[in-house]
Order: structure tokens, then sequence, then C-alpha cells
């Protein structure tokens, strides 16, 4: 048995007979409970009455507990547990199994009724653990598909509300809870607004995590997605691509979102400049995601950055008041900086990253992205010319911060114009830089000596690349 633990109480889930998703299985049943003995029980757990040969007991149909006479009184019909006729349910079952039952009614206003009191028990933590044990959760999955409004409203409503528990994650995803929001987002769009957020907004939610991420995909979410990316309501909007943002952390998605119809990266780039600055950050931040994949993707979106009016020209030059607008900027321009096939194209991004250097003194991240675009650009030899005039800015801003990362992309930096140029590069840092260049190697060579003696995992082999490279220079 898996028992799930939410805000301190251990819930027993329902268990479907057959595939836990029910997603299109309006007439699923649910496993019957075993009942508890009779002589477990000495006194009802409802309401602390002795049994006696007077005060009989009596098994709840829908939980299997022991009751007494007065609390298992009443009887109705529970379908879920493939029972038509009315049998014994508790006062503690009751409600909860009746919406269960009124569920299944073809009458639209009691149907209705059911999507709200199951919406209403979702949001509470005390009538949480009855929802879950009795088949809640796969009700609502179920009514995903009813074509009302207000049925939708209710269903999504309750759905956002159990996502928000982690530890229901597993069970709402094998339940076919993401199958159901992605429905209801493809068939309302951004008519409903709140329907749209509250389905987006469990999306997100679930995106978070690894596993749940690729169940997003499976699930069909990507399409939802990105239909709503494109709303006019920016919240949406909002939700929307910060959602898809998290599905570009994965790079098996990269294809589809490139290939999809609604040209999502033209669109992303052209948000890249939009009036709400969230807007702009997040759109920058996924732009940089889907830059992280192959060549090929790079290349498309320089290509499709050209042919939108160079947006990410725009950003970088920016002055936002959100700081995060221009890091992700850099980050993006970093990525693309690698592209050796575009470097024609990003001639004016260089000269734009060039400039913003000094002026980033002060953010360490936004420094470290504009270092690393520079040390990716200077992989390049045409590019070689125009970084050499970087030389003293790279050693005041870049040599000389307490960030390591920095230090480390400067040094990347030199040591490829170093190998392009290797003269005029060397007699610039002699007379410019010598003071910061040397004490700056002896830092990186003490950090990788620190890494390797604290066996540290994971870590990028660059640094050691770097190293060797700067080893072969001195001892020319």
């Amino acid at each position: 048995m898996d028992y799930i633990r939410v805000e301190g109480s251990l819930i027993l889930p329902a268990k479907v007979d057959g595939s836990p998703d029910v997603f299109q299985r309006p007439y699923f049943t649910l496993v019957k409970p075993e009942w508890v003995p009779d002589e477990q029980c000495s006194y009802c757990e409802l309401c602390s009455v002795k049994f006696t040969q007077v005060k009989r007991r009596h098994h709840c149909r829908m939980c299997g507990a022991v009751r007494c006479a007065q609390c298992c009184s009443q009887k109705i019909p529970l379908p879920q547990l493939g029972l038509e006729e009315a049998e014994r349910v508790c006062h503690a079952c009751k409600t909860v199994a009746e919406l269960v039952t009124k569920a299944r009614s073809s009458n639209e206003s009691t149907i209705l009724e059911a999507a709200k009191g199951l919406s209403t028990f979702a949001k509470h933590e005390k009538h949480i653990k009855k929802l879950l044990e009795l088949g809640g959760t796969q009700t609502l999955v179920v009514l995903a598909s009813v074509d009302n409004i207000n049925v939708l409203g209710h269903v999504t409503s309750g759905l956002h509300a159990l996502v928000t528990h982690p530890s229901l994650h597993k069970h709402l995803a094998e339940s076919g809870v993401i199958k159901a929001i992605c429905k209801i987002l493809s068939h309302v769009g951004d008519t409903q607004e709140q329907i749209a957020i509250d389905g987006i907004s469990s999306l997100m939610i679930f995106c978070k995590y690894q596993s749940l991420k690729t169940k997003v995909l499976i699930d069909g979410g990507l399409q939802p997605v990105l239909s709503l990316c494109w709303s006019n309501k920016t919240a949406i909007s909002l939700l929307s691509i910060t959602t898809l943002g998290l599905i570009a952390e994965l790079p098996a998605t990269h294809t589809t979102i490139y290939d999809n119809r609604q040209n999502a990266v033209s669109r992303l780039l052209q948000l890249a400049n939009a009036p709400d600055e969230q807007l702009q950050e997040v759109a920058l931040k996924t732009l940089a995601y889907l830059s992280t994949g192959l060549d090929e993707y790079r290349h498309r979106l320089v290509q499709e950055d050209s042919s939108t009016g160079h947006c990410l020209q725009t950003a970088l030059k920016s002055s936002p008041i959100n700081p995060q607008i221009l890091c992700n900027a850099a980050c993006l321009t970093a990525n693309l900086a690698t592209s050796a096939q575009d470097q024609n194209e990003l001639q004016e991004l260089l000269w734009t990253v060039c400039q913003k250097l000094p002026q980033a003194d002060a953010n360490t991240e936004l420094l470290c992205h504009l270092t690393r675009a520079l040390a990716n650009f200077s992989q390049h030899k045409q590019n070689t010319n125009i970084l050499i005039n970087t030389i003293p800015d790279v050693v005041k801003y870049c040599l000389k911060s307490p960030d390591s990362s920095v230090q480390l992309q400067g040094m990347r930096l030199l040591i490829n114009l170093l190998t392009h140029a290797p003269a005029r590069v060397s007699s610039l840092i002699v007379r410019k830089g010598s003071s910061s260049v040397f004490p700056a190697l002896v830092r990186i060579k003490v950090n990788l000596i620190l890494v390797q003696s604290k066996g540290i995992r994971g870590l990028s082999s660059q640094p050691h690349q770097v190293w060797k490279q700067l080893g072969s220079v001195i001892n020319r």
C-alpha cells in the first residue's frame, strides 16, 4: 500500500481497478475497501459510543470502517464501486461519495454541483484526505471532458489546488491529471482567463521537476503552452512563456519548438522587446535555453533574429529597470557566439558586448555572461582585431574581479587571442596587464588544486584545458 503524507496526514489514495489513468474513462471502478473485522472495534470512532448487543456494528461500504447505526444510517448508490443499488455509507464518507456519484449523472446541473463540491474539498486541508481516499481526484480528471465552461472552471481550480502539494505529484500524474489539464487548455484557450491561469500554473509546477517535465511532454503539454504564449492577456502569456522556458531546459524538446507552425522562436524574439519587462525577461531566458542545443538551432535563431529586426541587439543595448533582462540577453549572446557560420551576422552584437563590459562591473552575473560572450567570440580568428582592443578592459574588470568564474572567462579570452596573434597580444599583456594576468594565473591554478583535492565531481573540464593552454604559452 502506497501511503502519501499531505500536510502531516497519512493518506491512502483510492486505487482504480485496472490502469490508474482514468482520463477518458468516465466509468472507472475503484477497488473496494477491505472491511475492518468486527472484533477489532469496541466502539464507533465517529461518536465514541460503545458497541453492545443493542448498539450493533455496521460497515461503511465506502471506507470499510465499523460504525454505529446512527453514524452509518444513510444509503446512496456507489457506481464507483460497481454498486448500483443504495448502500450504507458513514457520515465521514457521505459528502464526497455522494459528489463522486453525482458526477456520473446525465443532468448538467447535478454534474456542476459535483464539480463545484469536489473543487471546494480540494482547497481545504481538512477535507483533502477524504477527497483522495474516495476517488475525488479521478472524478475531477473525468469531468475535464465535460463540455461546460462552469464545470471546467471548477475542475481546473480543484486540480490546481491539488498540484500545489508536491507529495501528490506522482499520484496526480498517474491518474491522468496532466492530460485533463491539457484538454481543458486546448478547448478553452485564453477565452476564460482564470481557467487558463489555473491550468498553465499547474503545468508550470509539474515542469519544475525533471521526471514530471517529461510526463508533461508525453501527455501533450507542449502545444497548449505554445498556443497560450501569444495571448494578449499578459498574465496568461507570462505564465505560458515561463512554462515553455522550463520545458526548453530539455534539449529533446527543441526540435518541436523550432519547427512548430506558430513561429515560436520569432515571436519570442519579438517579446524580447515587449513593453512589459517581465515578458522580456522570461522570453530571453527561454531563448537562452533554446540556444544551448545543436549548432543548427543556434544558426536558425541568429537567422530569425536578423529577420525580426535584430531584437536581441535592441535588448542588449537597452537600460531596463530589471537587471535580469540584460543578464539573460548576455547569456543568449554568449551561447550564439559559439556559432562559427554566423560570425559575420553577429558583429553588431560583438561590438555591443565590448561596450557593455565596463558598465557591468557592479553586476557579477552580467559581467560573467559578457566575459563568456567575449571568450566565445575570441574562438573565431576573424574577431581578433576587435577583441585585442578590449584587453585593457578585460584586465581591469575581469581578471581583477573577485569572482573566479569571471576570471576564468577572461583567461579564456586571452588564451584564444594569444593563439591567433601571439606577438601582439603578448606585448599588450606585458605593457598593460602583466601585474593582473600572472596573479590571476596563480589563483586559477590554486582553485584547480583545491577542486582536485576535494574530489568535486561534475565540474567542467574547461579550467584544466585553460591551464594547459596557458602553460604552453608561458613556456614558449
